[in-house]
């Protein structure tokens, strides 16, 4: 080998160094630590870091702390590539915002209920929300929760992101209540709130808004029904 190549190859090995962005402000990688999920991979959180220096970037100006994670919730879960932790990231966008990528429909609501679920049986509301799959079927997306009624939920709020295909609704079924809204425990129940009701397994035996409908209840339970095996399972 000669002194040119070697040399060549050095200077070849220091421009990819530094081409290299540092990603060591600590103030962007705390936030990408609260945002990001812990199973992302490192380019994803990099790909995260970056979204969040872009955005004081952008307006060149500093941003406070509480402004910027904001924006940098709304960026990642737009951006669609970067899991993320649902219990930090959906009170900061807006109600029905698409988050995932997810690796099954189970996981997506799972991982929405346990944040939705505590909303709905403290606001004594039904809530809920739909599950997408993306064109090429590998990845699942759960939005967050919109708000219902004591006893209904309107799956034709929650916004269609465009490219993807509805497979799912999940919603809440709020607290053990009597029907005039007052709270009760589980025996004196009159919505039978810990399993799904006629109506919400006609809407899946009709995929009206998927084939698969899941449920919270306020037992802390969550159940899924598939209309292809009519199956009623707890999956949590």
């Amino acid at each position: 080998m000669s002194i040119t190549s070697i040399a060549g190859g050095a200077a070849a090995a220091i421009g990819a160094v530094a081409a290299t962005p540092a990603r060591d402000d600590p103030r962007y990688a705390q936030i990408v630590d609260t945002l990001v999920s812990p199973d992302a991979t490192q380019a994803q959180r990099d790909h995260a870091y970056d979204l969040v220096a872009g955005l004081e970037t952008a307006d060149d100006t500093p941003l406070t702390d509480a402004v910027l994670t904001e924006r940098a919730a709304q960026a990642i879960a737009d951006d669609r590539t970067i899991p993320v932790v649902v219990a930090e990231v959906a009170p900061l966008v807006a109600p029905g915002t698409a988050l995932g990528p997810f690796p099954s429909s189970d996981a997506a609501a799972i991982d929405m209920m346990t944040y939705s679920n505590p909303l709905s049986i403290a606001a004594n509301l039904e809530n809920g929300g739909l599950i997408f799959r993306d064109p090429d079927g590998n990845h699942f997306f759960v939005t967050t929760p919109m708000g219902g009624t004591l006893d209904g939920f309107d799956p034709g709020q929650v916004p269609q992101p465009d490219g993807m295909a509805l497979v799912a609704c999940y919603h809440g079924h709020a607290d053990y209540s009597k029907t005039d809204g007052s709270r009760t425990d589980k025996a004196g129940d009159e919505f039978n709130s810990d399993h799904f009701s006629a109506q919400d397994k006609r809407l899946a035996d009709r995929g009206f808004w998927g084939s698969v409908i899941y449920v919270s209840t306020p037992s802390g339970d969550f159940r899924k029904y598939d209309a292809a095996t009519r199956q009623d399972t707890v999956i949590n």
